[in-house]
């Protein structure tokens, strides 16, 4: 499981993406939240030129370190060079500075992980070990939350600007770790087999994967993933203060959620090997509704109330994440067998491209809805009704994408049967 370590950095680095540093931007340039959205969704559409070109690359290498670990060492400079400029700005930075870092920061950030998925994948043979590796990234990731939650928590304490030491401290981890985790993995995981396959352009690869009306539809499910959990993320602690009167444990809620997810997943793990990957989602969605729906009637103030909520809704967090990802090994060995071409890290680069779309979107809208319903970060009181109106924008999205999901994953064919149905045309 060491290839999964470069995760650690990366997990680390996307968490202050979306919960720190718009409001540190906001404060630090003198603009509102609406901006500041604006700016990162902007920025994140860099990704639809990088994903596509990503994936299909990281396909079509050949080198003595097979296809994915040139990319994944390749990443690191750029990983370090944006980290630097986003996690260190001058007093006053610039609109163009921060996009400049944004853009650098998602480069590096696209090349390792779409690399180390589509590696993932090369490295799995069997349709519950391709779930077992899928599920070693996750909690790598999860790993990587944990800490990265701990830290503002310890270095903000008896700081004169407490916002700058967690974004500097965040910066420094991420800066430390990726270096170690990368060289670690390169070194010591074996390289894949993925060499008995034909390569083709991204346009063909993207062709025949928007062929399956399976992969069209888990498309689908992932761009409403990824919109409900940045809705959720994006309004999670401002929604914690306003409307829970937990502002000052927003933290400790968050660190709950995550090592709820962190507990779950193997047990997950062994519920996925008795019903089937996307049986296991669809009721995984189900079981996760009544947690989210339970945090309208959490009274304000119940820490213990609101713990009981997020652990519970914590404890499916991991399933969508790593057993999707594993569904998409599943489709893309099946393509492999059929048509005796490549297309993992195509594959990948499609369903991360659409989970950060959904993201964006939800962090573009969502600061431009604060805004306009009156919501002001940080204000001792709020104006009647915002606090619900908020906790409307942060829970519900969830609510009705974990609907969403369960629906499209009961539609979704028995995988293990038809890899086991479909003989290797390159064998």
């Amino acid at each position: 499981m060491l290839f999964a370590l470069p995760a650690l950095p990366a997990a680390a680095l996307s968490f202050p993406i979306g919960a720190y540093l718009p409001p540190y931007y906001a404060e630090r340039m003198g603009v509102d939240l609406a901006t500041i959205g604006l700016i990162f969704m902007l920025a994140r559409l860099w990704d639809i030129f990088t994903d596509p070109l990503m994936g299909s690359l990281t396909d079509r290498t050949k080198s003595s370190w097979g296809r994915r670990k040139p990319w994944i060492v390749a990443a690191a400079p750029i990983l370090l060079l944006g980290t630097y400029l986003l996690f260190f700005p001058s007093a006053s930075p610039s609109i163009a500075m921060l996009l400049i870092a944004l853009f650098i920061t998602y480069l590096g950030y696209t090349m390792l992980t779409i690399t180390q998925l589509a590696w993932a994948a090369d490295l799995g043979q069997t349709y519950d070990e391709r779930s077992r590796l899928q599920g070693g990234v996750l909690l790598a990731s999860i790993a990587g939350l944990l800490t990265a939650m701990l830290l503002p928590a310890i270095v903000e304490v008896g700081a004169v600007d407490p916002a700058r030491a967690r974004v500097e401290a965040l910066g420094w981890y991420v800066l430390a770790l990726t270096i170690p985790a990368i060289a670690i993995a390169v070194w010591a995981a074996p390289t894949g087999n993925a060499s008995a396959h034909r390569e083709s352009k991204f346009t063909d690869a993207m062709r025949r994967l928007f062929m399956r009306p399976e992969f069209r539809r888990l498309l689908a499910a992932d761009f409403i993933q990824g919109i409900a959990g940045g809705m959720l993320l994006s309004g999670f602690v401002f929604t914690m203060d306003s409307y829970l009167d937990l502002g000052n444990r927003a933290g400790l809620l968050l660190l709950a959620f995550m090592a709820s997810g962190l507990v779950f997943v193997p047990l997950w793990g062994i519920v996925a090997k008795r019903l089937g990957k996307s049986m296991t989602i669809m009721w995984s969605s189900l079981f996760t509704i009544p947690f989210v729906a339970a945090l309208f009637f959490v009274t304000p103030g119940s820490l213990s109330g609101a713990l009981l909520a997020i652990i519970g809704f914590g404890s499916t967090m991991g399933v969508w994440i790593f057993l999707t990802r594993a569904i998409v090994a599943d489709i893309d060995e099946l393509e492999r067998r059929q048509s005796g071409f490549i297309q993992t890290g195509s594959a990948f680069a499609l369903v991360t491209l659409s989970t950060k779309l959904g993201q964006a979107a939800a962090v573009g809208i969502g600061f431009w809805i604060y805004s306009e319903i009156g919501f002001v970060p940080g204000a001792i009181e709020q104006i009647d009704g915002v606090p619900l109106r908020m906790a409307f924008l942060t829970f519900t999205p969830p609510i009705l994408g974990h609907l969403a999901i369960a629906a499209i994953m009961f539609a979704h064919p028995d995988d293990r049967h038809r890899l086991a149905m479909t003989p290797d045309i390159t064998a």
